[in-house]
């Protein structure tokens, strides 16, 4: 129907009447033969609007450990850095995508079936990422498990086979063009990535699991036990987090790769890991804060430290909880003793005899 303007002459009536009928057909839904367009566009659009809002939720939590921790280990900080650098960089090129798709290439119908060059680096940083958060879990093994190398190296070998099959998937579109045929052609590539990650994840989590549930096996102290607990039940639901994700990408890879829900969790993945990361470097403080109030005899307030995140190379037998008071000596073979109250400490999960009742000035030490 053409637009109602008066006496506007008639050219100038025409005009406007070929103007409405452009951007009514505009405004039209993009209708292709065959295709069910809206789930082409709409797995991309969840996928854009989550992960940038996982990516605010990670600025927050960084944000939160440069307050809680200003002390922390020099390596600690630096992976925290490089992990949020990382993160930006993968915004910038998912913004470019997200422009590339829906703004630029807005109405083109070949966009739909092709990826933009900003791609490649999004599936090189996923994995990358993804690596890191895994290496970091792995390296907390290792540190628990007094330096045992069989099971930390296993992890690492599943790591590396999970960031090769993405570099390589990365590499090979790169090569092949950024059609959809150039994914389907590293089928096996991506399915093997997809499938190590989520191996990765669930050994690291039983790995932790394990090694706190023996711990706790051992503890005499009802309170380090309470905390032990905590532990565990973060370590698992920290774990079903990214599991729950790696499954479910490999899930809808396997049975609906035509369209395009799972680019849904390829986007939010990468930001799980880091998210998941930072929360168990900030969840150290709420941790310790609801575990040991109430630990030893004496009045005072406790000093508490954590070396399952936190253990410095000086004193490298701590590899778990430690509660001490403020006032405290150096007993024989390195043990702190506090005159006054009881001393816990729960030790690299390998305990001595002679760790076990030391004494100084009538009081036990126990060592765990």
């Amino acid at each position: 129907m053409a637009p109602q303007v008066g006496s506007v002459p008639g050219d100038i009536n025409l005009r406007l009447w070929i103007l409405a009928l452009k951007l009514q057909s505009l405004m039209a839904p993009l209708v292709i033969p065959g295709v069910n367009v809206p789930l082409l566009t709409g797995p991309m659009v969840l996928g854009f609007m989550w992960s940038f809002g996982l990516y605010g939720v990670l600025v927050v939590q960084v944000y939160i450990y440069s307050q809680l921790s200003p002390k922390d280990r020099i390596e600690i900080k630096w992976l925290v850095w490089v992990l949020f650098f990382l993160e930006s960089v993968f915004m910038f090129f998912q913004m470019i995508a997200a422009w590339l798709l829906f703004g630029s290439g807005w109405g083109d119908v070949d966009r739909l079936f092709a990826f933009n060059w900003s791609w490649v680096p999004l599936v090189l940083l996923n994995g990358l990422l993804a690596g890191i958060a895994q290496g970091f879990y792995t390296w907390r093994i290792w540190q628990l498990m007094n330096r045992v190398i069989w099971l930390p190296l296993l992890i690492i070998c599943i790591i590396i086979l999970q960031m090769a099959a993405t570099f390589y998937f990365g590499i090979r579109i790169q090569v092949m063009g950024d059609s959809y045929e150039a994914v389907y052609s590293v089928s096996r590539e991506i399915t093997l990535w997809l499938s190590a990650d989520l191996v990765a994840d669930n050994l690291i989590t039983i790995s932790l699991v394990t090694i706190l549930s023996r711990r706790k096996s051992k503890t005499l102290f009802s309170q380090t036990a309470g905390m032990i607990n905590r532990l565990i039940r973060f370590s698992i639901e920290s774990g079903a987090v990214t599991s729950i994700g790696a499954i479910m990408e490999l899930t809808l890879w396997l049975t609906c790769n035509e369209w395009n829900f799972h680019f849904i969790l390829f986007l939010i993945l990468g930001r799980l890991y880091s998210n998941v990361l930072m929360a168990t470097l900030n969840a150290r403080a709420p941790l310790l804060q609801a575990g040991g109030t109430d630990v030893g005899s004496g009045g005072g307030p406790l000093h508490i430290q954590t070396s399952f995140w936190n253990d410095g190379g000086n004193s490298p037998k701590l590899a778990g909880l430690k509660f001490a008071h403020k006032s405290k000596s150096t007993g024989a073979g390195g043990t702190t003793v506090d005159n006054n109250t009881d001393v816990i400490v729960m030790t690299h999960f390998e305990s001595t005899a002679e760790d076990i009742g030391h004494k100084k000035g009538g009081n036990e030490v126990h060592a765990l």
